[in-house]
């Protein structure tokens, strides 16, 4: 659990390497002081979903993370469901080279390059169920077998078909998709499971119903705003408006009425103006952006997972969309209690604290009486075993504003004399480079900055500081790097 806490937190903190969490000028306390940077790459490594001696003989290319998205299906569908309901492809970003054909292009997408899924969501961005993209065999290895009416249906409309047979109750849900899914056969075989449907669609994909042609509405004498429908014996709707360009629709949920008006800008006389719109556009363009804004807020915290081995980032995003659906079912909770609740990045921060057993640190009321010293030395460490030790950086370690001061600690090995089969230790700890000195300054290590004084030379440095600061309170520190 500690592990998938320090995922999460990294997802807020993001930092150029995942070294850099416990690097001594870019240190993260939050994540180094949870585990050491071995013990989590130890972690990442071996970390899996599946028997990988059963991969031999599977079709699945997912088998690594199938179990993973399998239960995060369960679990999502679950979760009571609105009645309005998008699907579409979302693209997990991933430009590495060893995934080889699973990694897909998609121009349209902000992350064009990456792990294609197809999900069904809800409007305020909850997805429910996914579909993991791996070519023809995609439906074979999710392990949906299809129906006789299915098979009968095209390739990307037996996506749609698929994620609709997971809803809870269909007969009162309306589905959404756009023209890569859209067909006629798919609205009929939806229309037969009490299923309504509204979607884009492509012009080759409709039948031939009596509609003005796209060429004929794209001419420059046919105004924006013009529309044309017509209705099929068996209750389908085709829509054919014009807009910036001509869209066709077809749909079993809406009809045309009532008309409304929507803001277009026009070239010809520099303002915006208003332009007719069928009641079906309004409620397709309201309705099928669940998936956009699932996308959306899993972006704006990404887990960072570069890896060689293509799964896991599957597994970082699996991180993020359970997260993003926790967070829109807490705000569901909220609305209905009429309360505000706290934005993605809080409820990610309350999360990481639950995992991560931590609680927000409460500042001491005791203040010392003291001179300004006891103030510089009151923030300290708490002893971490295990993490990867750094020699102090020499800017640091020289300049002089910076306060260097003695201060007794656990003893530590000394970085700079210490030789294989001749280890030296001290108990003084410099507060700002955070290392052991050696005190006697026949060692190359003696401090250069505050400690190397004439009235110190050949002294016990430590004792003679803290007889000239009395006041200055004796602390244990570790470097936590």
């Amino acid at each position: 659990m500690t592990f998938l806490a320090i995922l999460m937190y990294m997802g807020i903190a993001e930092l150029p390497a995942v070294e850099d969490y416990w690097a001594m000028e870019t240190r993260v306390p939050q994540v180094a002081n949870l585990m050491s940077s071995k013990r989590f790459r130890l972690l990442k490594r071996v970390v899996h979903f599946n028997d990988n001696t059963e991969i031999p003989g599977t079709i699945d290319r997912f088998f690594k993370v199938r179990p993973l998205f399998s239960f995060l299906n369960t679990a999502f569908r679950h979760e009571p469901q609105t009645p309005k309901q998008s699907v579409d492809e979302v693209m997990v970003a991933y430009k590495g080279k060893t995934a080889g054909n699973l990694r897909q292009y998609i121009k349209t997408k902000p992350d064009k390059w990456g792990f294609k899924l197809f999900a069904r969501a809800s409007e305020d961005g909850f997805i429910h169920d996914m579909v993991l993209y791996q070519g023809k065999t995609t439906l074979e290895a999710h392990g949906v077998p299809l129906t006789p009416e299915q098979q009968a249906l095209g390739a990307t409309s037996q996506i749609v078909s698929v994620l609709a047979s997971t809803m809870s109750s269909p007969n009162t849900t309306a589905i959404f998709a756009d023209n890569f899914f859209t067909s006629l056969e798919l609205v009929r075989y939806l229309r037969d499971q009490d299923c309504r449907y509204t979607g884009t669609a492509r012009d080759n994909r409709i039948g031939k119903p009596p509609l003005k042609s796209i060429k004929e509405m794209d001419k420059k004498t046919v105004p924006r705003g013009t529309c044309d429908y017509t209705m099929s014996d068996d209750g389908i709707l085709a829509v054919r408006w014009k807009d910036n360009k001509t869209v066709t629709l077809l749909s079993t949920d809406m009809g045309v009425e009532p008309m409304s008006s929507v803001s277009r800008y026009c070239s010809e006389t520099k303002s915006r103006e208003p332009v007719s719109c069928p009641a079906v556009i309004q409620t397709y363009n309201a309705n099928m952006g669940g998936i956009d804004k699932s996308d959306m807020l899993v972006h704006l915290f990404r887990t960072p997972m570069k890896s060689k081995r293509w799964y896991l980032r599957l597994f970082a995003y699996a991180i993020d969309v359970s997260l993003t659906n926790a967070w829109i079912v807490y705000r569901r909770d909220c609305k209905a209690l009429g309360e505000n609740g706290v934005p993605l990045k809080s409820f990610r921060l309350q999360v990481f604290r639950v995992a991560s057993s931590r609680r927000p640190a409460t500042s001491s009321s005791r203040r010392s009486s003291s001179s300004s010293v006891d103030s510089l030395t009151a923030d300290v460490l708490t002893p971490v075993r295990g993490h990867r030790s750094h020699t102090p950086n020499e800017a640091v370690r020289f300049d002089l504003s910076l306060f260097h001061a003695p201060v007794h600690a656990k003893r530590q090995t000394c970085k700079y004399c210490s030789r294989k089969g001749n280890i030296l230790r001290s108990n003084v700890v410099c507060r700002v480079c955070r290392f052991a000195y050696q005190l006697a300054q026949k060692y190359d290590c003696a401090h250069p900055a505050a400690w190397n004084t004439k009235e110190m030379a050949g002294k016990d440095w430590f004792s003679s500081f803290m007889g000239r600061n009395p006041t200055l309170s004796v602390r244990k520190f570790v470097t936590g790097d």
